[in-house]
């Protein structure tokens, strides 16, 4: 009976192991789905989280520029050097150029505009006097109404 014994008790802790298996497969999923979640490290690291929060902002946003803006003794000392060439003749002419297609523009606006409200009044005129007088007011007309 010795072996028996030992069958059934071989049986009776195999029972055990596969109960206690499905309880540490459940425990293990639990633990994992937290794990992946990103609140557990903010609750158990939360020190660790704000660093490498602060570190990436620090990396995302973009850096000033530096602007120099040195002095006219640098500048010439520069142009001594031959380390920097001024060229004004081609900025200037562009720029000229700017200038007087926008004033040729707004004189054909202003032009174009004056002649359109001479065309209209012109036929306006011209209407008022084919329609006989036409009352200026609404006032001025005749009324069929008896008091």
């Amino acid at each position: 009976m010795d072996t028996d014994e030992s069958v059934d008790k071989i049986c009776r802790r195999m029972a055990e192991l596969r109960r206690e298996l499905v309880y540490d497969m459940q425990d293990v999923s639990r633990s994992a789905k937290a794990m992946a979640s990103p609140s557990f490290y903010m609750r158990k690291f939360p020190w660790a989280t704000l660093a490498v929060a602060a570190g990436l902002g620090y990396l995302l946003i973009p850096k000033k520029k530096h602007v120099v803006q040195p002095d006219m003794e640098a500048l010439a000392e520069l142009v001594r050097k031959n380390q920097v060439k001024i060229d004004t003749a081609k900025a200037s002419e562009e720029s000229m150029m700017k200038t007087v297609g926008l004033m040729a523009l707004s004189w054909a606006a202003k032009a174009g505009m004056n002649y359109f409200v001479q065309q209209m009044t012109t036929r306006a005129a011209q209407a008022g006097k084919s329609d006989g007088a036409a009352p200026s007011s609404p006032v001025d007309e005749r009324t069929n109404v008896k008091r």
